[in-house]
């Protein structure tokens, strides 16, 4: 059955000041369904060569527990957070990694209609992440 849905793209802007970002992260939730998920880059190496400064250790640290922070969101949390906040992907983003002058920032949410959430979760990552760290190695 499809449903509604929203995305938002995670970015790694390593300096404030010139804005300039890399992809490394999307979030995926459903509308209808108190569902979301996420998915992550453990590969450091196209953020590294865009940003050369980047603390390797320090930014897989990060993402390794976004990870495991969207992981841990479950429906219960989803129906809570929406209760308060409404349906926007922005409140369950918030709920997890408030607003901050940090160096991950998040994109616009998107929407559409899709099937199901993985198989959504797996081509949206594939779009906006995995298929610039495969042009990469190349």
């Amino acid at each position: 059955m499809d449903g509604r849905y929203s995305y938002s793209i995670t970015r790694y802007v390593h300096d404030i000041e010139t804005g300039e970002f890399i992809n490394v992260g999307v979030v995926v939730a459903l509308c209808e369904e108190p569902c979301v998920a996420a998915k992550f880059t453990m590969d450091h190496r196209r953020v590294k060569g865009a940003f050369p400064g980047l603390d390797v250790e320090v930014f897989l640290m990060r993402m390794l527990r976004l990870q495991a922070c969207f992981d841990a969101v479950d429906a219960a949390r989803c129906s809570e957070v929406r209760a308060r906040e409404g349906l926007p992907i922005e409140a369950l983003i918030r709920s997890v990694l408030p607003v901050e002058d940090s160096a991950l920032h998040w994109s616009p949410a998107v929407s559409g209609v899709c099937g199901s959430l993985p198989v959504l979760l797996e081509a949206v990552y594939r779009r906006f992440i995995a298929r610039h760290e495969l042009m990469r190695r190349r």
